[in-house]
Order: C-alpha cells, then sequence, then structure tokens
C-alpha cells in the first residue's frame, strides 16, 4: 500500500478525481462514480472505479473504495480537532496496517496527510458481504468472544510497547477524554439525559477517578489500542467474524480498556454478568497463545484491579443512548469502579 506525507490532499469531494485517486492507486483511471456519501466528523465517500486497461488483474486493485477524510471547510473551521482525528487514521493504514497481523480491519490502499487533512483510502466492505450492527443491539457472547480475540492479537503484537518506541502515536485520547467529561456536573443534568445513580451526579468526584485512571495505569498491561471498540466501529464480515473500523483513536494504554469497552457496548446487561469472567479468561488466553505474557487472574491481584479501573474508559460510552448508558451504569455499579481507583494509595510525587 502506498503511504506518506503528501500535499494539497482534496479538501472537498470535487477535488477526488480519477488522476489524483489514480495516482494513489499505482494504476490509471478512466473514470470514477461516486456512489453514496455517510458524512460525519470523518466523512465516507464511496466510489466505483473504472481502469483504463480493464484488461488487467484485478488482484491488486480496487472496483469499489471508501475514501475517509474531513471534505467539510466549514467544519473544520468550527472543529478544527476533525483533522487530527483523519490525520491518525490515515497514519494507521499507511503505518500500521501493513505489518499488523491476527487482526481484522478493511483492507487499506493509501493513506495520507497534510497539515489540513488525513485521508485514508480502504476498501468498500458493503461489496465484500460485510455488514454492520445498529447503535442499539445486542449480540451473542460467541461474537464478543471473537471480538477480544481481535484484539488480543493487535495487542500481542505490541505488548509492552510504548510512545517511547513510537514517537508519532502521541496521546490524543486521555486529553480528549478529559475535556468532554470536564462539565460533567451540567452535562448529565440536560433535560433528557438518562438518569443516573446518585454517586455518578457528583462531577468532581467522577473527574477525579478519570484523572487518577489515566495517570495511574498499570504499565504491566500497556500495549497498543484500538481505543474506541463500541458497537459502532465494529462489522461482520460475510462469514460472521467481527472486524474493527474507525483507526482514529489509536494509543497507548492498558490493554482491559479495548475489552471492557467492547464488552458492555455488546452485550446485554445479563450477558455481560453472566459471562465476562469466561470472556476476560478468553482474551487472557488468546493474549498468551499469539505471543504476549500470561496472566492469572486468580493468583494475581493486580489483573483484577487493572481490569475492574479500566471500565472508567465507558464514560462516553454512547451515553445519549439510553440502552448503552444502562450497561455502562450497571457495570461501574458491579465493579465498584470510582471506589476502586480511589480507593488506590496515591502513588509517591
Amino acid at each position: 500500500m502506498g503511504a506518506g506525507t503528501v500535499q494539497q490532499l482534496p479538501a472537498v469531494p470535487s477535488d477526488i478525481t480519477p488522476e489524483w485517486l489514480g495516482s494513489k492507486l499505482g494504476h490509471k483511471i478512466k473514470s470514477i462514480e461516486n456512489t453514496r456519501a455517510i458524512w460525519g466528523t470523518g466523512s465516507k465517500l464511496f466510489y466505483t472505479i473504472a481502469y483504463e486497461d480493464e484488461m488487467a488483474s484485478n488482484h491488486e486493485r480496487p472496483k469499489h473504495v471508501c475514501i475517509k477524510g474531513v471534505f467539510d471547510p466549514e467544519m473544520i473551521a468550527a472543529q478544527p480537532w476533525t483533522v487530527s482525528l483523519a490525520q491518525r487514521e490515515a497514519d494507521f493504514f499507511s503505518k500500521v496496517a501493513p505489518g499488523l497481523e491476527n487482526m481484522i480491519f478493511p483492507k487499506g490502499w493509501w493513506g495520507g496527510t497534510d497539515d489540513k487533512q488525513g485521508i485514508s483510502i480502504m476498501d468498500d466492505l458493503s461489496k465484500s458481504g460485510c455488514t454492520f450492527p445498529p447503535e442499539v443491539a445486542s449480540y451473542p457472547v460467541g461474537k464478543v468472544m471473537n471480538g477480544v480475540e481481535q484484539l488480543a492479537g493487535l495487542h500481542a503484537q505490541y505488548w509492552g510497547q510504548s510512545q517511547a518506541d513510537h514517537p508519532w502515536i502521541w496521546n490524543n485520547y486521555d486529553p480528549a477524554m478529559k475535556f468532554l467529561c470536564a462539565p460533567w456536573d451540567e452535562a448529565v443534568r440536560l433535560p433528557g439525559r438518562p438518569k443516573l445513580p446518585a454517586y455518578l451526579m457528583d462531577g468532581k468526584r467522577f473527574n477525579e477517578a478519570l484523572d487518577r485512571y489515566f495517570a495511574e495505569r498499570n504499565p504491566r498491561f500497556r500495549t497498543l489500542l484500538h481505543g474506541d471498540t463500541h458497537i459502532g466501529n465494529v462489522y461482520f464480515t460475510a462469514d460472521g467474524r467481527i472486524g474493527f473500523l474507525d483507526w482514529s483513536a489509536f494509543h497507548f494504554g492498558s490493554c482491559f480498556h479495548d475489552i471492557v469497552y467492547h464488552m458492555t457496548a455488546m452485550l446485554t446487561v445479563e450477558d455481560r454478568r453472566a459471562h465476562e469472567f469466561e470472556i476476560l479468561d478468553h482474551y487472557l488466553d488468546t493474549l498468551h497463545r499469539l505471543g504476549g505474557p500470561r496472566f492469572d487472574r486468580h493468583n494475581d491481584p493486580e489483573v483484577m484491579i487493572e481490569y475492574r479501573r479500566s471500565f472508567m474508559t465507558n464514560a462516553i460510552c454512547k451515553e445519549r443512548v439510553a440502552m448503552l448508558c444502562e450497561r455502562t451504569v450497571a457495570a461501574y455499579d458491579d465493579h465498584k469502579v470510582l471506589d476502586v481507583i480511589l480507593g488506590q494509595p496515591k502513588p509517591a510525587s
């Protein structure tokens, strides 16, 4: 896959021409047809491609692509941070994806950035029989088992590494979470928001726990994370396996962040309560099988402390959606998440 930092990337859809796309795919293109678009902080434009030489092998060139970037100058002016998300995802496809094993994600064809844009060219998954879950849904435990297998593949490959090993993977996740949760007192009281238990209405205590979670993650469990493993960022392959979308939040952190966020969003409260330790054990076994360390949650108390603390990352788990908020609050209740974090001795300064 081609990659790199480039100049003057397309800023609006009309900038995407057959010549530009052909230069990134390495083939002369006769024409392109924009078949549909999904607009958002990271917009997805879908194209069907006709090549100049239609008789050539199609093995290493796509016919249907999704081009993802920020294609709304007004949005960039109002929310300039959206550019950093697009740049981060482009960096994933250019720098991480080509060497990533044991994980399912969209095939990338090119990724590049400039100072005002990040663009990722990937397969149009809908053309290969993939399906996408609705935002509010529940899935069988077997699906989540497969999801944590995929995450174990990512985690094992980067186990113990950090930003010191990959300086370009700066942590954009922690400050974003702190920014979003800073107005907690006001946000949780807005009309129409799901009702929270009294202990989660205390914004000062909640933000103290959030700050301490980020500051006190146990380095024994550090690896590269997808970072945003909720139900809206997964898809199902034609044979029913899970793949992960939206790589704009990958960073180094605690492995259980990915696991508990994925599990909480995908399962009903009842299924999570009945099967979460079965899922956790499956993750730990797969992590070791794929080259990561072996952890024993029964005889190593640090495993369960870090696991329970990591539910803190569900803080913004689509809380505008009542069902997912219910799942998150139930997990907070079950694992006494704030108490576990705030009850630990503070590290010596």
